[in-house]
């Protein structure tokens, strides 16, 4: 139940913040090479610790983007925005996660886009099972995006700079310690 509760209040801050943006008209869409863009997807994540024998956490995410447009000449996009994961299985993290990546939009039509990207994310450990995961941690991510008119469907793995667990057992001389690896396979819209 209190898994659930979080996962309610962490939509509805989200929630709140794309009521903000609408409201003071930041949300854009442009047809025309190099302007700026907006993206909602949801994606299925697999979330593994890098530890011999882990298990893999299955997960759901939702997440905003925004494509910043660098260049007036080239497809270069600075891509930032907000998403959060739920793990379903144990530890069943709820976590926050800020993305800043540099894309690059490759056309192949006139409606159709491959956007190759490459950044680093802040991680927010908001909710979860296991006391020893901590609270932030940052990491890297690699992918790419395949844009159909307004849909896309993207393909990303990351992993950590920095441990997202860490555990100092006395009792009996097992501690751990783990960066957190992700698969995610997202769809979407663009607008």
């Amino acid at each position: 139940m209190k898994k659930i509760f979080a996962l309610v209040i962490a939509s509805l801050m989200s929630l709140g913040a794309s009521a903000q943006l609408i409201s003071s008209n930041t949300m854009t869409y442009h047809k025309e090479k190099g302007k700026n863009y907006n993206r909602l997807g949801v994606s299925y994540s697999s979330i593994s610790p890098d530890v011999d024998g882990a298990d893999a956490v299955s997960g759901l995410s939702l997440s905003w983007t925004k494509g910043i447009s660098v260049s007036g000449s080239l497809p270069l996009f600075v891509e930032t925005g907000i998403g959060a994961t739920y793990g379903f299985d144990d530890p069943s993290p709820l976590i926050l996660s800020v993305p800043v990546n540099v894309t690059y939009k490759i056309p192949v039509t006139s409606k159709i886009n491959i956007a190759p990207l490459l950044g680093v994310t802040l991680n927010g450990n908001l909710a979860s099972d296991d006391d020893n995961m901590k609270y932030f941690a940052m990491g890297w991510q690699v992918g790419a995006n395949f844009e159909f008119g307004k849909f896309y469907v993207g393909l990303s793995y990351g992993g950590g700079f920095m441990d997202f667990a860490n555990s100092e057992d006395d009792y009996d001389d097992y501690g751990y310690k783990y960066k957190l690896n992700a698969f995610s396979a997202t769809v979407g819209i663009v607008f």
